[in-house]
């Protein structure tokens, strides 16, 4: 009886082993894997040496300047105010209430607080895309002709979200300007920059977004082949072997492999960099792990699903181009954002080394990543049991 219980441990075992000493084995594709990522962290370590950008940080203890153009929606987000104006010398309406409205009614949500604390608790965990603080003495400097300023605090890991909190400032006050008729009083919004990187923000937030494509989709596109075209797999599969013990060995396996290039790719960008992390070391591997897991899945159910290695291929170019436009980096892409793994496996990054978050606080989108692989297995393993040969 114990032997019974035993033997599908022993064949994934058995399969798993395999599995690594074809990938040792193929030059190639250790090259994709390992060195070809570490290339890209170069460039981006060369590009930034060469350039005006290396180096760029956006951070700032406060400084007052204006802002640059942007959106005026926040795509379904929230905004934060902070009223801390007490004063009242306009022959009218509450000047600080009247520009508050305003930008009420340039953003989709807004949250009024008592507390910067609670702003910057809730801009942390996301709650808020960003807020404003208008500062005792508002209304009196208005109606004084004098500099007034207004506090705007973004999140600096969110640059999608910086752009729609700077155009719903600029469309607030240059509306509230407008209605008064004021030419010459001047509101300036000054840019507090929150969770700033240290050690650059470009090789912070860009080269974890390398990181993490290179990571997802390098395990991606060696495990697309993993199954199509597998003569002994053919062999093993006229064992007692089921489908499903397939598919789990072989994601496992490609699980092993990222774990050692998380290592790499981590250890690289933390190094060439000299970044200064918010969390340990530790947390940035498991993360990374949790993306090539889900490389892995995506991987094995694109071979599962193609009958030849030149379908694999193919359907490997759509998954790397739809990665590329809809990750959510360079456009916002809505509810897909919550979704698709690389994007979660991105934000968890960022929220890890930046904004010190744990994995208990980012456990939601750790439960996204591992929902998503274990779909992937089970639809390879539901397409892989309809196939009556291996191509």
């Amino acid at each position: 009886m114990a032997e019974v219980v035993t033997r599908p441990s022993r064949r994934i075992i058995n399969m798993v082993a395999k599995e690594l000493r074809l990938i040792v084995k193929d030059k190639v594709a250790l090259f994709l894997i390992f060195l070809l990522p570490a290339a890209l962290i170069g460039l981006l370590y060369f590009v930034t040496q060469e350039s005006d950008l290396g180096g760029l940080s956006l951070g700032g203890g406060g400084d007052m300047s204006s802002i640059g153009g942007g959106g005026n929606e926040t795509g379904g987000n929230a905004i934060g105010v902070i009223d801390l104006d007490t004063t009242r010398t306009f022959d009218g309406e509450d000047l600080s209430e009247n520009l508050t409205a305003f930008m009420e009614d340039f953003a989709d949500e807004l949250i009024r607080y008592n507390s910067s604390e609670d702003a910057f608790q809730d801009l942390y965990d996301a709650r808020i895309i960003g807020y404003v603080i208008i500062p005792d003495g508002f209304e009196a400097n208005l109606t004084e002709n004098e500099p007034t300023y207004i506090e705007v605090h973004v999140d600096s890991t969110a640059m999608l979200e910086q752009s729609s909190v700077q155009g719903i400032v600029q469309g607030a006050v240059i509306t509230f300007r407008l209605s008064h008729l004021w030419i010459r009083s001047e509101i300036f919004p000054g840019i507090q920059i929150e969770f700033t990187p240290e050690g650059g923000y470009i090789e912070s937030v860009f080269g974890g977004f390398i990181v993490i494509f290179s990571s997802y989709l390098g395990i991606a596109m060696t495990s697309a082949q993993s199954i199509v075209g597998d003569t002994p797999l053919r062999r093993m599969l006229l064992t007692p072997t089921n489908r499903l013990e397939v598919i789990f060995a072989k994601v496992m396996a490609y699980l092993i492999i990222g774990f050692f290039q998380s290592l790499l790719l981590v250890s690289l960008w933390v190094i060439a960099f000299d970044l200064n992390l918010n969390t340990g070391f530790e947390s940035l591997i498991i993360v990374m792990s949790l993306t090539s897991l889900t490389g892995s899945s995506t991987g094995i159910l694109i071979s599962a699903v193609s009958s030849t290695r030149l379908q694999a291929n193919q359907m490997f170019l759509f998954v790397l181009f739809g990665t590329l436009i809809f990750a959510g980096f360079f456009i916002d892409v809505g509810a897909l954002d919550e979704i698709l793994p690389m994007n979660q496996g991105l934000d968890l990054l960022i929220a890890t080394a930046f904004k010190g978050l744990t994995l208990i606080d980012a456990f939601g989108g750790i439960l996204k990543l591992l929902g998503f692989t274990v779909l992937a297995m089970l639809a390879a393993t539901f397409i892989f049991s309809k196939k009556p040969t291996l191509g």
